[in-house]
């Protein structure tokens, strides 16, 4: 496979998978294939301490095969004391760092984390970088080490540097989509939502179908409007930034297209919004007659989740995510359910469950359950 024709099949798949339409793990060897590494991990986080960390995303791909029980081992075996953790959040954004610059020469003497879970791993000789994620998160991706026999070479490091926009935008809609529960959902299941706009394009950028949300933020024209059948902002500046979003996404044909996202202002005090968009890969299933070229959410950061946690949080002691899971479990979702829509593996959320029981003094489930019932927060069950 030709360079080029490697990069467009990497970025395809990162798009779909932001989409929900194809799986993680398909994309994640695939990056560590073209890449020319023998696996890699991507983490997508909050915090700078082991206290307060929230993870979100976490998934390991070594050979080929996803590996979740390495990924379960690291944190449950070497997380804790693992010296790098808390020198990631400080590393500056999109600079590759080698795996062995983020130990002291004692500490590679001394650290379990770097000989043995890295050595488990084929990643002593690997990379990482961080990426700024949206609302203050972290985006970590580590690449194991090299295939090439030189090791590191020039044009391998340029590759990678020219994903690294595609991997960050990978986990910004994604998360955007979890957020709004609707990872996975189908191209009508996300035209029936109400949590955030849908706009779909065709290939020239007019405007094909949209949501009920979408049409009430275009019928009111608070700066982003359909203007003759395209969408418009009336704000200069924010409109040719739309255009610059627009023309990546729809290239000429034969060049993989680029997802982007803006925020822009409104006139009215209701605050800022959010615009992801994602071309939609030749693959998709559910673009009907390729009319649709590009898909435009617009996501408004003030919206509240569907349940709020936050009486769970305070009460109980927990972080935002722990919460929401708490929630979750006592409305009868399962780890799995719960998996498939945060875009989580199930390794990650049973983590989770793990520091959630490990701060209530607790073992089962259940008994997580009924301490968020008796909150209120969630209707009991009466069967």
């Amino acid at each position: 496979m030709s360079s080029p024709d490697a990069f467009e099949r990497i970025v395809t798949s990162l798009q779909e998978a932001a989409l929900g339409h194809a799986d993680w793990p398909e994309a994640g060897c695939l990056l560590s294939e073209v890449s020319r590494t023998r696996g890699g991990g991507l983490a997508f986080f909050t915090g700078h301490t082991r206290a307060d960390l929230e993870l979100f995303h976490a998934q390991v791909c070594l050979r080929g095969q996803v590996r979740e029980d390495l990924l379960l081992s690291y944190f449950e075996d070497y997380f804790p004391q693992d010296e790098r953790i808390l020198r990631i959040p400080q590393l500056p954004h999109g600079q590759l760092v080698e795996t062995g610059d983020l130990y002291t020469d004692r500490e590679k003497k001394t650290s379990r984390a770097y000989n043995e879970a890295l050595r488990d791993v084929e990643g002593q000789n690997g990379l990482h970088v961080r990426l700024d994620g949206p609302e203050q998160s972290d985006i970590l991706w580590v690449l194991c080490d090299s295939t090439e026999r030189g090791g590191w070479g020039a044009d391998q490091v340029e590759l990678i540097k020219r994903l690294l926009p595609h991997v960050r935008q990978y986990v910004i809609v994604r998360s955007a989509l979890a957020e709004a529960g609707a990872l996975g959902a189908s191209l009508g299941e996300l035209l029936e939502s109400t949590r955030f706009g849908l706009i779909q394009l065709n290939r020239d950028g007019g405007i094909v179908a949209a949501n009920d949300r979408a049409r009430k933020l275009l019928r009111e024209g608070d700066r982003l409007k359909d203007e003759r059948g395209f969408l418009w902002i009336r704000v200069r500046t924010e409109n040719a930034e739309l255009s610059r979003l627009l023309d990546c996404a729809l290239p000429p044909f034969g060049t993989p297209g680029a997802a982007g996202s803006m925020m822009f202002g409104r006139s009215s005090s209701r605050g800022p919004l959010i615009l992801h968009i994602s071309p939609v890969g030749e693959r998709q299933p559910y673009c009907q007659a390729r009319r649709v070229a590009v898909l435009v959410l617009v996501l408004d950061p003030a919206t509240p989740a569907p349940v709020d946690p936050a009486l769970v949080a305070v009460v109980l002691g927990l972080t935002p995510t722990e919460s929401r899971l708490a929630v979750a479990l006592a409305a009868g979702h399962t780890v799995r359910d719960i998996a498939l829509s945060t875009g989580r593996t199930e390794q990650t959320v049973r983590w989770h469950m793990k520091q959630i029981f490990r701060k209530q003094g607790i073992s089962r489930q259940v008994d997580l359950v009924r301490r968020v019932l008796k909150l209120g927060g969630v209707p009991e069950s009466r069967g």
